[in-house]
């Protein structure tokens, strides 16, 4: 126990140390330019890492709840977890009741119990026979390190001034995060540390992904034969596509802090990944959203595939084939890396956070996924404000595709009186500029606001009347001018169809237009109004003859007629000529 303490005491007060041999997290070590941490990964290269059982583990209400992956087993563990619990290799650790816990991945056997000294978990290592943990307080501060052996004899702690992240740990040697650059090789054995690695971007992470351990946060560096070369940012690299996704969402949390047992928004709002030395398994990633779960391609961020759970995404991981995906009802979503539902294993009971080993499971290829607009408009359907944001940013993606279902798509939404005032406004301006799915647009005008038969919102007149113009397509006419006297229609929609027909009426709309312009040439009292009435006078004038040429000419000069609309009247249609004088009589001859 005193060799403990002291330990604990030269951590703090350690002052110099060399490329190997010196204390631990000495902030006056000399960069040695990834020498001394590639000799430590040739020394322990032949040592492999165990990458585990495929596992989620939930946090429930009495303690946690285990689960394989492939479904060939469940466990439970009582007490109440104080912050996330980690996974890593063959071992689960938590921190509950004042106590270090440590389970067996596979059958949540108690291995060991240590005390925590009043920290919570950060996050653990295991290399099948020693565990490395990271503790903290929930505040920040407070950091400790353990290392503890198979039978719960603790063989070195240290208590660092550093913020120490998500340790790992591999043939005796533990690769410890700190200072958001650095990972400190300790040897455990001696208990001082060997090499040490400088990163140029932050790190706070080593982690054990699939058999091989990566430093890192944002990105990922292997810690293998290249690690050396890191420095100079020559590694063996890992990154995910810059991409703007819906709340901002994470690869890794900052190891250095605490998470809380129960999901946060941030949890909910995750990417999740696979890496198989510098690509991504499968060449997509996960982006989640709450209730929705995305695929993304490994290299240009492109959607690829949308899922829709039943209750929100709390926590997961990328695995070799897919993804797996805890869900809060207590469910772990299985997903192959194009989107098909591979299944699903369960706890049987909700859960408040989970945290998902990928280990040496591989999702297998599962049912074919629908066609992508079809999954959008699955997800678009879920009725929850929180959603929004993400089901924004599936509108734009849906408006992209060229397939004529989307604009049938677009339509529902627009339709849809429980669509929200921020998606209806997306979903016209994405339908106005659609050049595909004519057919589903002159359906959809062929209705009418209804309330007995319930059409309780009227179709989206104006972005239909665009396309359908751009399209120059002349079946539009008849039901658009239809639209033209429908009082339901807003200023807007009747201002757009009217824009549409000036292109595409023919004399079978003279009098629906002649009926339009009557009503509203001396009564318009909107802008919108003043220009639709002006683009039928056009429409009149092209395709009303003589007739409709008068009927305009007549409102022109009429001073009941709106101020606007008669100045916008005058030019169309040239004044009547003033009627030829009769020949005088020739005088009489007298």
């Amino acid at each position: 126990m005193k060799k403990l303490v002291f330990l604990g005491i030269s951590a703090v007060f350690g002052c110099a140390s060399g490329s190997g041999g010196g204390r631990v997290f000495s902030p006056e070590w000399q960069n040695d330019g990834g020498k001394s941490i590639a000799a430590v990964q040739a020394r322990i290269a032949a040592a492999k890492v165990d990458p585990g059982p495929g596992v989620a583990v939930g946090v429930t209400d009495t303690g946690l709840s285990g689960v394989l992956l492939d479904g060939s087993g469940k466990w439970k563990h009582a007490g109440k977890v104080d912050a996330m619990p980690s996974v890593s290799g063959g071992v689960v650790v938590a921190t509950t009741g004042g106590s270090v816990v440590a389970l067996d991945a596979k059958s949540g056997r108690k291995l060991w119990q240590v005390d925590s000294e009043g920290r919570s978990l950060r996050g653990a290592g295991d290399d099948g026979t020693t565990t490395v943990v990271s503790l903290g307080s929930s505040s920040g501060g407070s950091s400790m390190f353990l290392a503890v052996e198979r039978d719960g004899n603790v063989s070195r702690k240290f208590k660092p001034e550093a913020e120490i992240g998500t340790p790992a740990i591999q043939g005796g040697i533990a690769l410890v995060p700190w200072g958001n650059q650095y990972v400190s090789a300790i040897d455990v054995g001696a208990g001082n540390e060997v090499g040490r690695l400088l990163l140029r971007e932050q790190v706070s992470h080593a982690t054990n992904l699939g058999g091989s351990i990566y430093f890192g946060e944002l990105s990922l560096v292997r810690f293998d034969d290249r690690i050396g070369q890191a420095v100079q940012q020559q590694g063996t690299q890992v990154t995910l596509p810059t991409r703007e996704l819906p709340g901002k969402p994470l690869w890794f949390s900052d190891g250095t802090t605490v998470s809380p047992a129960n999901a946060t928004a941030r949890e909910r709002i995750r990417l999740f990944a696979h890496p198989n030395g510098s690509e991504l398994s499968g060449g997509r990633f996960a982006a989640t959203y709450f209730r929705i779960a995305m695929g993304l391609g490994a290299t240009d961020g492109k959607l690829h595939w949308v899922t829709t759970t039943k209750s929100d995404v709390i926590g997961g991981a990328g695995t070799k084939g897919g993804f797996a995906l805890c869900t809060e009802d207590g469910t772990v979503v299985l997903r192959d890396e194009i989107g098909g539902d591979a299944g699903s294993v369960a706890f049987d009971q909700p859960i408040r956070g989970c945290a998902v080993q990928a280990g040496s499971f591989t999702v297998a290829r599962g049912k074919p996924p629908a066609p992508l607009p079809q999954q959008i408009a699955k997800a678009i359907e879920v009725r929850e404000a929180e959603m929004a944001v993400a089901q924004r940013f599936l509108l734009r993606e849906l408006g992209a595709l060229k397939e004529a279902f989307v604009t049938k798509v677009l339509i529902d939404l627009a339709e849809n009186a429980r669509t929200t005032p921020m998606l209806l406004e997306d979903a016209r301006q994405l339908l106005s500029s659609r050049r595909t799915g004519a057919e589903h647009m002159l359906e959809s005008l062929s209705k009418h606001y209804d309330f007995l038969t319930d059409v309780l919102r009227p179709p989206p007149v104006g972005p239909m009347a665009d396309a359908l113009s751009a399209m120059n397509e002349s079946r539009a006419a008849p039901l658009l001018a239809r639209h033209l006297n429908d009082p339901a229609n807003t200023a807007d929609d009747i201002q757009r169809a009217a824009r549409a027909l000036e292109k595409l009426a023919t004399s079978s709309e003279l009098e629906e237009l002649k009926t339009f312009f009557a009503l509203y040439r001396a009564t318009a009292d909107q802008k919108e109004l003043v220009n639709a009435v002006l683009s039928v006078a056009r429409a009149l004038v092209r395709i009303g003859g003589e007739d409709g040429k008068r009927v305009v000419r007549d409102a022109a000069r009429d001073p009941l007629t709106h101020p606007d609309i008669q100045a916008g009247l005058g030019g169309l249609v040239p004044a009547e000529a003033p009627p030829k004088a009769a020949p005088a009589a020739k005088a009489a001859k007298g």
